[in-house]
């Protein structure tokens, strides 16, 4: 049996891979994945739709397949597939410390839709190879049909509130600056030596952290030993050929910052008729560590939530720089 249970596994695990790609492609459809940033949900039926039925769709579309390759054993109660999903999504979200920024409640829902849903269509429909498709001969099903469709709109243009996802996030950030700020606030101060730039700093530590977690970071750094070529390494994901630790990372990361800033400073002091402005400095800034204009942005949304509730009271700006 344990050739049964890696299979099952292992197409969980393809499932959680597949449905994060189809989610980061899905915002037309109203898909909402998890971010820094605050999104209303409006349209929280099909949201809830794609999260429950994609799993469905999927068990149904692996079982056909599998049916059809003569591979009827792996068909045995593979409704535990999306058991194995659930299970690998949940681990993937604490490992990466993305608990915080979690819905509880909703996520709860979703599971537990999910694995009834699972077995019901296996013990109904796939263990006995049913037809799936539904009986549309009657008037009475067509207008059940429309009914549903009907409900489903309504449903789907309701706008939820954002309170919840505002408080966890805004939870999420202050937990994370304070962490930062106790493990490399001494290197990023000396190295910004401006409260500005500092925030920028931390906006890009907690970005890069976000995206890159520790998992992602042990693999790059596993694919830094075999390739030897250049990665970016470290908590701030730093660009290097050489092996650099998490503290080295945010040293090397800040320094690139401030050289940067540096760099405009001495530009204005030789051509002052440039008329440099802080977003042009921000945007060079940004833009020399990491490119984009949606890199860019993002960051920008950060720093500003970081500054409303860390330097409220700070009076430095980027330009003229404050010593």
């Amino acid at each position: 049996m344990m050739d049964l249970f890696v299979v099952h596994f292992t197409l969980g695990v393809i499932l959680f891979f597949l449905i994060n790609w189809v989610g980061r492609h899905s915002f037309s459809m109203g898909y909402m994945e998890i971010t820094l940033f605050i999104k209303d949900e409006e349209a929280p039926a099909i949201n809830y739709l794609i999260r429950v039925l994609s799993p469905i769709v999927y068990l149904i579309i692996v079982s056909s397949i599998l049916y059809l390759l003569k591979l009827d054993k792996y068909v045995i109660n593979i409704y535990l597939v999306n058991i194995y999903y659930i299970s690998f999504r949940l681990f993937f979200n604490v490992i990466t410390s993305r608990g915080p920024l979690l819905n509880w409640g909703k996520q709860v829902i979703y599971w537990v839709s999910i694995i009834l849903l699972s077995y019901l269509v296996y013990d109904k429909i796939i263990k006995y190879r049913v037809n799936v498709l539904p009986d549309f001969t009657t008037i009475a099903n067509e207008l059940w049909i429309i009914i549903l469709v009907f409900i489903f709109q309504i449903v789907n243009g309701v706008k939820l509130s954002s309170d919840g996802q505002i408080k966890r996030k805004t939870k999420y950030l202050k937990s994370k600056y304070l962490y930062f700020k106790v493990r490399y606030g001494n290197i990023i101060s000396q190295n910004t030596r401006n409260d500005s730039l500092e925030i920028i700093a931390y906006a890009i530590l907690i970005y890069e952290d976000f995206n890159r977690p520790i998992v992602a970071r042990w693999l790059e750094y596993v694919t830094f030993f075999i390739t030897g070529s250049k990665h970016s390494l470290g908590v701030m994901q730093f660009p290097t050929d050489k092996f650099i630790t998490d503290l080295q990372s945010v040293d090397l990361g800040t320094k690139k910052l401030r050289n940067k800033y540096n760099s405009i400073l001495a530009e204005i002091d030789e051509k002052p008729e440039i008329g440099y402005s802080i977003y042009d400095a921000e945007r060079e800034i940004i833009g020399n560590y990491n490119g984009g204009s949606k890199y860019y942005n993002e960051i920008m949304q950060l720093s500003n939530s970081i500054k409303e509730q860390f330097y409220s009271g700070s009076i430095d700006t980027l330009l003229p720089l404050t010593e």
